[in-house]
């Protein structure tokens, strides 16, 4: 195969390539904590399930300037649930992630099943392993500029838990 050169790219197709996909962020990022009803704001009822709730907003990568969409409004189902220990490191978090209770305390989740292709931009670290006796998981970042942890999933499982205080909506 030959090699593609500069020369042979239309004129700013190198630029557009390189461009964040959304655009310089035209929009505004909301967070869970900007809503004054909190997740009531965020939710509605399934059609099909009335008492199933989904997210009517997209849910973006909460990071200023960034902003990426990860779930198309209506795939993630509402569930609380225990909290799980994402924060792994001894660094402090970012200021766009705000901190989960310790576990066993509950937490809101936005659920994704059955599959991690139902997401638009997600990306996962390695396995992590919490102790010995316990599954070993993968925490889920931004695609795009790798702010994480949203959130997780057993490695090889089939749901994928992001904390609903942990994205942004729009």
């Amino acid at each position: 195969m030959s090699e593609i050169s500069h020369q042979s790219l239309p004129p700013g197709a190198l630029e557009a390539l390189q461009r964040p996909s959304n655009n310089g962020n035209r929009f505004t990022i909301r967070k869970l904590s900007d809503f004054d009803q909190g997740v009531l704001a965020v939710v509605r009822s399934q059609d099909t399930d009335p008492g199933a709730l989904t997210h009517k907003f997209d849910l973006l990568c909460p990071r200023s300037g960034c902003g990426s969409i990860i779930l198309k409004a209506g795939v993630g189902q509402w569930v609380e649930s225990a909290s799980v220990e994402l924060d792994l490191t001894k660094e402090p978090l970012h200021p766009d992630l705000p901190a989960l209770p310790t576990p066993p305390a509950t937490v809101q989740w936005w659920l994704v099943t059955p599959s991690m292709m139902e997401f638009e931009n997600i990306g996962f670290t390695r396995p992590v392993r919490q102790d010995v006796a316990a599954k070993s998981l993968k925490l889920l970042i931004c695609a795009e500029c790798d702010l994480g942890p949203l959130g997780w999933c057993e490695e090889g499982g089939s749901e994928f838990w992001l904390a609903c205080s942990r994205v942004g909506y729009r």
